[in-house]
């Protein structure tokens, strides 16, 4: 765990003194030196830019790394695949690929495992017709796509009198999870943290709504209040909408000439209410400590499947219902299966990234176990 930075020692000890239980933020960056990567220099440009010293946990540089030493994994960079084919014995069978001259290729291969995002691997199963699968690969119940889901971001922001901010990286440092569960009248809750600090042009966000957007005034507030505004925030779990969904679009292409992925429909109505309850126990948090200044933020409104984003090919027992089972591998073949969030079947009140590493790992289990005992996946 990583020691707090200056706002998060403030809002730890406030959050003690109201009873709730405040804890370091468990992330995916080295605390120690580990498998040739240095430990976090607490880099204040982390969330958003790339890490100086390689302390991120990422695909690239950890399990990926480590499967090509071991000769047996080939990395295809800059390749976009549009087409799994399949057979009439339940099985995937290859790829079909642009590579980095974007020359068209195919790809055969015993097992397929997709993890493009909740948008993109919905679109290219969507895209993925035949005539055993008129409506793309896993979708002749027509869920893929379906469910869509992100995270609606919500809480509060404090205007203090002091320097809260001490800019040691990478900002977010502590959360609480007291309105994750059991919120009377809420279905569900989510976290609170202290936010990731913003390069100046992003802080022009992080203003009260009566102050001026542009303009003098707003030029001094910048000036005067960087180091002054604290953010608390987080994910609010958003209820599953069926008919929020991901779908293509036959009339609009991409520049391989490939169906682009189409978002409608839009978050359900309850989760307004969520939003709202959310962001008042942050406001309480932030008065508490110590804040002249106080206001509400974030929208359960609208579309969305931006940051977060989960929940087209979810996981389930029933073929009817779902799109993968148990082992995220696809109802209707028997080598196909999918490792991203689009799994999920709610994303929760939390940060879904070690849910999908977790199911990933469980996944890759399944296929290890099935394909050296069975025979096959």
């Amino acid at each position: 765990a990583f020691e707090y930075n200056k706002d998060g020692r403030i809002i730890a000890e406030t959050c003690k003194r109201m009873g709730l239980h405040p804890f370091p933020i468990p992330m995916l960056r080295n605390s120690v030196a580990y498998n040739g990567r240095a430990a976090c220099i607490r880099n204040r440009t982390c969330c958003g830019y790339a890490c100086p010293v390689n302390a991120k946990n990422g695909t690239h540089n950890t399990v990926i790394p480590v499967a090509m030493q071991t000769g047996n994994c080939e990395v295809r960079t800059n390749c976009f695949v549009f087409k799994i084919h399949t057979d009439d014995k339940h099985r995937a069978v290859a790829v079909s690929y642009f590579d980095e001259n974007n020359k068209e290729c195919m790809m055969e291969a015993d097992i397929i495992v997709v993890a493009a995002s909740a948008t993109e691997t919905a679109r290219l199963l969507l895209n993925s017709k035949s005539t055993k699968f008129p409506n793309g690969i896993g979708n002749n119940n027509d869920w893929v796509g379906r469910n869509l889901q992100g995270h609606a971001y919500c809480g509060a922001k404090g205007l203090f009198d002091f320097d809260i901010m001490d800019l040691q990286g990478p900002g977010a440092t502590v959360a609480i999870m007291d309105y994750s569960h059991h919120n009377d009248g809420i279905v569900g809750g989510g976290i609170l943290a202290n936010e990731f600090y913003q390069m100046p042009y992003a802080f022009s966000s992080n203003r009260p709504p009566e102050y001026p957007r542009w303009g003098l005034e707003h030029k001094k507030y910048q000036r005067e209040n960087y180091y002054r505004v604290e953010c608390f925030q987080g994910p609010i779990q958003e209820i599953p909408n069926f008919d929020m969904r991901v779908t293509v679009d036959d009339t609009v292409k991409d520049f391989w000439g490939i169906p682009v992925v189409a978002i409608s429909g839009a978050r359900h109505p309850i989760d307004q209410k969520h939003v709202e309850f959310l962001s008042a126990r942050a406001e309480e948090i932030l008065r508490e400590a110590g804040a002249k200044l106080v206001w509400k933020q974030g929208s359960g409104h609208g579309q969305t499947g931006g940051q977060h984003q989960a929940g087209t090919c979810r996981m389930g027992n029933d073929p009817a219902t779902s799109v993968v089972d148990k082992y995220c591998r696809v109802h209707d073949l028997d080598n196909l299966y999918i490792a991203d969030g689009s799994v999920l079947v709610n994303n929760g009140g939390f940060n879904p990234v070690l849910t999908i590493m977790a199911l990933a790992f469980r996944t890759g289990e399944h296929i290890v176990k099935q394909w050296t005992e069975g025979g096959q996946a």
